[in-house]
């Protein structure tokens, strides 16, 4: 299925975004469990071993264990959570244009591009950086500027300034609807969320279990949203119907 690829208001963007995640809800969800199922049991287990060895029942193992958690953390947030993000992209940008995905085509197109999207993402974090340091203003601008910069990675095969001029050309102008967007997102994702841990407070294990599968369909439903929005910009900047941008977009077997 191809989905409709125009000028959309922000509603439909959400409406669509959330249309996408339920129409393949096991793929995305899925490829989101990636980075959330790992970073639940290391939330689970840092307290444990860090009362273990606050009361020291255990050996000299306890330390050891928080040391090889806090890895495993880093690990999972400085590569699986970046790449299951990349997948989850690459696997939205073929559904959208009607052609034929799965997790293994999806993570094979993110593992291709890892390094370019990595060194795009550090890139445009320092620059960020510098324009905070500079001034406030300057750096939240620039951080809107590069709302879409690894959609243009993943999707258009761009890296680095290069990536980032293109991020800024398509976000000329739609800085504002990004905000509103990310901001719409964040609190349906506060509400749903509280709204769990407030319905189970007394059942820690599974309340933990409960709040893992939230934070993975949420992060499923915010990147279907930004694609959405990203196949939204290119049709207003670039004026593409959905032929051109499927010819204009690189075919899967390019990574």
């Amino acid at each position: 299925m191809a989905y409709e690829i125009r000028p959309m208001s922000l509603g439909e963007i959400l409406q669509t975004g959330l249309s996408v995640l339920c129409s393949h809800f096991w793929l995305l969800v899925g490829l989101a469990a990636i980075t959330y199922v790992p970073l639940g049991v290391v939330q689970e287990a840092f307290p444990i071993a860090a009362g273990i060895f606050a009361r020291g029942e255990g050996s000299p193992a306890s330390p050891l264990a928080l040391v090889l958690l806090s890895l495993v953390a880093l690990v999972v947030l400085g590569v699986v959570a970046p790449l299951a993000s990349a997948a989850m992209t690459a696997a939205l940008g073929d559904i959208y244009l009607g052609r034929p995905t799965g997790v293994g085509p999806a993570l094979h197109r993110a593992w291709a591009l890892f390094i370019p999207l990595a060194w795009t993402t550090l890139l445009s974090y320092g620059i960020i950086a510098l324009g905070m340091v500079a001034l406030i203003v300057p750096g939240l601008w620039l951080i809107f500027a590069y709302f879409v910069s690894s959609q243009v990675v993943l999707l258009e095969g761009l890296s680095g300034m290069a990536a980032l001029r293109r991020s800024s050309e398509l976000m000329r102008g739609n800085k504002g609807r990004a905000f509103v967007m990310a901001l719409a997102v964040g609190l349906l994702q506060a509400v749903v969320s509280g709204a769990t841990a407030a319905a189970l407070p007394s059942l820690p294990l599974f309340g933990a279990a409960v709040g893992t599968v939230v934070s993975t369909v949420s992060m499923a439903y915010l990147i279907a949203v930004t694609v959405v929005f990203y196949f939204d910009l290119r049709c207003r900047r670039d004026t593409f119907d959905l032929e051109e941008l499927a010819r204009s977009s690189p075919p899967r077997g390019a990574y």
